[in-house]
């Protein structure tokens, strides 16, 4: 069944397509038919002659509404919020429509050597454009919120759903689940509890199914097609809160915690209100859609364009690291990416081949185990290029924390309160802890280049990227920062 999201993105991008061209449709007749421009007036116009115009116009709002963010979920947020959302794009719009008019009028009177300073038709014509623009603005919230009326509808008649989990049978999970089933048209719909004592307890409770542990959460989400978890933990200890997130913080799901309890974690993450009903989410995705889509075309194009420019220089690599011992030029690995899922990945090799024949082991400082050839290929990163495969394939992008061995995320997660949680990015290529901080050597290193790797997630954005990729240049070119 399509999900309430799903639809509500493909029923506002219609509404909005809609909303725009009957602004067209009036545009038309105010300029050629209505008389009230009299150097326009033209009554043998057909809008037959006009519709393409109408039609460029329309897709051009519709990837600047994109590029604003309004095609994302707005059914939990408020219609305050998503009114002045829409009141900044269309005022970037008609300041666009002004500057291309304008400069159109512009360039024709450089081509036939006008006077720049004086007869600009649209400039008697701006006051128009701004009703255009008002009569947008007007129209496509008029439309939107009886889209939303209608998916609210169908909403609280259980269609489109998404299926949330409430961690804790406690008090407090009890009124959030009674108020969502209350309100159905929130689009959340209480597919059962998951509770630490399940196995002494009642398997239902207010009137929903208790289904397992904590330690079912993988297997329940998968099963049940979970969206969301709700954390309505009895504990106000620190301690506690924190074990139960571990379970769920690499899980593609939203999390959601209870006031009471976020008080206990406050400062430590950053939070979104959940506007309508009481809960703060947890690691909320910040990056607006449209710039993870570009993220993508510009992982494909700066990998392809840096692969062709550095395989001069990944030829030499492969020859010193032969001539040196003979041995394989590369080594991969398997290492974990977005949401626990393995992939391979390919480094020239920068260790002995015996490196670790006791195990996994961190590099050390001036490690033993490390070539002269290795030496300086970590030190100005060459060793990282093979990756770029990775990178192609989508199991990495340029930008993003750092790919872990499985052995070591089992390790570490049990040290490090969280650390699980860089698996809700894509690892990356190089990423903001690889250019502030050098090699991990030990446990310590992990913990500091973790806060690196949540403030990344957390202010994750194109320009912070651009950042990112001119700061590892530097990191390249003066080996500062690698070890």
């Amino acid at each position: 069944m399509i999900r309430a999201a799903t639809l509500e993105r493909i029923l506002v991008v219609l509404s909005d397509f809609v909303a725009l061209s009957i602004c067209f449709v009036l545009a038309f007749w105010v300029q050629f038919h209505s008389g009230w421009i009299a150097d326009k007036f033209d009554p043998s116009k057909t809008f037959a002659e006009y519709w393409h115009m109408g039609l460029v116009l329309n897709v051009g709002w519709l990837v600047l509404f994109t590029c604003a963010g309004l095609y994302r979920s707005w059914l939990l947020m408020s219609r305050t919020h998503q009114t002045l959302r829409v009141l900044r794009a269309i005022l970037i719009g008609i300041v666009l429509i002004i500057a291309v008019l304008f400069g159109a009028e512009f360039i024709g009177k450089v081509m036939v050597n006008e006077p720049l300073n004086q007869g600009y038709l649209y400039g008697s014509r701006f006051p128009w454009i701004f009703i255009y623009g008002g009569f947008a603005l007007f129209l496509v919230i008029v439309f939107r919120m009886f889209i939303y009326r209608c998916l609210r509808g169908l909403l609280s008649r259980g269609f489109g759903a998404n299926n949330i989990l409430v961690l804790g049978a406690t008090e407090a999970g009890k009124k959030i689940a009674e108020a969502l089933a209350k309100t159905p048209e929130r689009g959340q719909r209480v597919v059962g509890f998951v509770d630490e004592r399940f196995q002494v307890m009642e398997h239902e409770f207010a009137n929903v199914p208790v289904l397992g542990k904590y330690a079912d959460l993988a297997a329940l989400i998968k099963k049940y097609k979970v969206t969301g978890i709700i954390i309505a933990h009895e504990s106000s200890s620190p301690q506690e809160i924190m074990r139960v997130l571990v379970w769920v913080c690499d899980q593609p799901v939203h999390i959601y915690l209870v006031p009471e309890l976020y008080s206990v974690i406050n400062g430590q993450f950053k939070a979104n209100l959940v506007y309508g009903f009481e809960l703060q989410e947890l690691f909320a995705f910040t990056m607006p859609l449209w710039q993870v889509r570009v993220k993508r075309v510009i992982d494909i194009l700066f990998g392809a364009f840096l692969g062709i420019i550095s395989f001069p220089v990944c030829v030499l690599a492969a020859i010193a690291i032969k001539l040196e011992d003979h041995g394989p030029v590369f080594y991969s690995q398997e290492r974990i990416g977005l949401y626990g899922k393995p992939f391979t990945v390919f480094k020239f090799r920068t260790m002995r081949t015996d490196a670790e024949k006791f195990g996994a082991q961190w590099a050390t400082k001036d490690d033993p185990r490390i070539t002269k050839v290795g030496k300086f290929l970590r030190k100005t990163r060459i060793d990282e290029l093979p990756q770029i495969l990775c990178v192609l394939k989508g199991d990495m992008s340029m930008v993003g924390p750092r790919p872990e061995r499985a052995v070591f995320i089992a390790k570490l997660r049990e040290e490090i309160p969280f650390y699980i949680s860089r698996l809700k990015m894509k690892p990356g290529l190089t990423g903001w802890a690889q250019v502030c901080h050098h090699y991990d050597t030990s446990t310590e290193d992990v913990k500091i280049k973790l806060q690196y790797d949540m403030y990344y997630f957390e202010n994750m954005s194109l320009l912070l990227d651009f950042q990112i990729l001119v700061r590892t240049v530097y990191v390249v070119l003066t080996g500062k920062g690698a070890q």
